[in-house]
């Protein structure tokens, strides 16, 4: 969804992997070293035994934007290797902002990767034909997760579902407190009326820093902005109208909506160079070099408090919610929250059954356990021991923060209104669209939109 795993702000990860991380890796070795015996000792019958064995061997191809990392990918796919040492694991990594360029062929010529991720929700949904609906075993798993219901029509699991996520995902505001010192600020008690935030923001650039580090080029507007804003206008039952399409543009709502994103870059408050910059890199690089206040991005994944914590201190970086617009409104207090990438098995897989041991694998325990080790991400699967999570500051208060969820509206737009929604507040940013024209463009989105219109 709102993921990438971006070289640049993925700082340092975890520069050696603990105890829990090795011993799978050394179960791979160790498997390794068998089979390796073996061969060399064998007499010719053996020899032709092996060579039978190694050609049951099944490749299963995974097209994914690498979330978290590669050493975490690593680690896990080793693992997952060694306990199942009949199939193997090829990854053809893409960039998050490329990735439905490339996705897309695919699922037109229905040939390619066996297994594919996306992002949970209507991105998900606007693809499920390219999906085996998950089966009962692999339901199981998900049975353990805290929640897998962004992988299901209408976010009903007991509907069909087309995959397995393993990581919780929403939308966080960061800070940097050194920032809001050198601006007279108090870093323990940040903004939290989009009053108190425009207060700080002319503190912060009375000081000659940004206060807003922001992109507006790709999706991330519409899965990182777009939500903070919409909880201020819409309820959960207008959130559920916007996934069926049953919400139109020309909606006052919807126009709040867009007036309060465009009035973040109209008032001054974020860098100039936004409309032609993406948060990923550029904006997050901004955030973490301590030439601005604050960043909205994600509380998990490559922009985190890890990420931050590594580059910037973790007793200089804090958490909190976008500042409420309406206070009074009945979700302005709430955590957009949602599953992250979810992985499904594909329809023209000709290896469905190794497939879906991968798919479960994703959602399986040691995969969510090295996701907390290794990345420091918010894991979903209920056995995970969230002791390896590091004591930072940030961390602490995101488990706050995620204690009051809501529908995460980012993830409810099809890939047409991302689209149109990241372009217009470009083009309004730049004085070139009117709030008219952007209201009109995005109602155009909506009705050219699959299994909206």
């Amino acid at each position: 969804m709102l993921h990438t795993a971006d070289r640049k702000v993925q700082k340092g990860g975890v520069r050696s992997l603990s105890s829990y991380s090795r011993s799978f890796i050394a179960l791979g070795a160790a498997a390794t070293l068998v089979l390796s015996g073996c061969a060399a000792g064998a007499t010719d019958d053996s020899d032709s035994t092996a060579s039978e064995s190694a050609s049951e061997v099944i490749t299963i191809k995974l097209l994914h934007w690498e979330v978290g990392g590669p050493e975490f990918w690593n680690a896990s796919i080793a693992a997952f290797e060694a306990a199942n040492p009949t199939i193997k694991v090829e990854s053809e990594i893409v960039p998050f902002d490329r990735y439905n360029e490339v996705q897309g062929p695919y699922i037109a010529s229905e040939s390619g990767p066996d297994v594919m991720a996306n992002n949970a929700g209507f991105e998900l949904f606007d693809r499920r034909l390219a999906y085996v609906p998950i089966p009962e075993d692999v339901r199981a798993v998900g049975d353990e997760l805290l929640t897998y219901a962004g992988t299901c029509l209408e976010f009903d699991p007991s509907q069909d579902c087309y995959g397995l996520p393993f990581s919780y995902q929403g939308n966080i505001m960061y800070y940097n407190k050194q920032v809001l010192t050198e601006a007279g600020l108090d870093p323990e008690n940040p903004p939290a009326t989009i009053q108190e935030f425009g207060e700080a923001c002319d503190a912060i650039q009375a000081i000659g820093k940004t206060c807003q580090a922001l992109g507006l080029t790709g999706v991330f507007p519409a899965y990182w902005n777009f939500p903070e804003v919409a909880r201020n206008y819409l309820t959960e039952d207008d959130m559920r109208a916007v996934l069926r399409g049953d919400l139109p543009w020309t909606d006052p709502k919807m126009r709040s909506v867009l007036e309060g994103l465009a009035n973040i870059t109209a008032n001054g408050w974020t860098n100039s160079s936004a409309p032609s910059i993406s948060m990923l890199p550029d904006g997050a690089d901004i955030f973490q070099s301590g030439e601005a206040g604050f960043a909205a991005t994600i509380m998990s994944d490559a922009v985190n408090w890890k990420a931050f914590g590594e580059t910037m201190g973790a007793e200089n970086v804090g958490a909190m919610l976008y500042p409420a617009i309406e206070s009074s409104a009945p979700l302005s207090g709430s955590f957009s929250g949602i599953e992250g990438s979810v992985y499904g098995v594909t329809t023209w897989s000709e290896n469905q059954e190794a497939a879906f041991e991968l798919v479960k694998w994703i959602g399986g325990v040691t995969h969510g356990q090295l996701w907390a080790e290794l990345v420091g991400g918010q894991p979903l699967h209920k056995g995970v021991d969230t002791s390896v999570l590091p004591d930072s500051p940030a961390l602490m208060q995101i488990q706050e923060i995620i204690s009051k969820p809501t529908l995460h509206v980012g993830v409810l737009l099809s890939s047409q209104e991302a689209d149109a929604l990241a372009r217009g507040w470009q083009e309004v940013a730049l004085g070139q669209m009117t709030i008219d024209g952007w209201v009109e463009e995005m109602q155009k989105a909506l009705e050219a939109s699959p299994g909206k219109s």
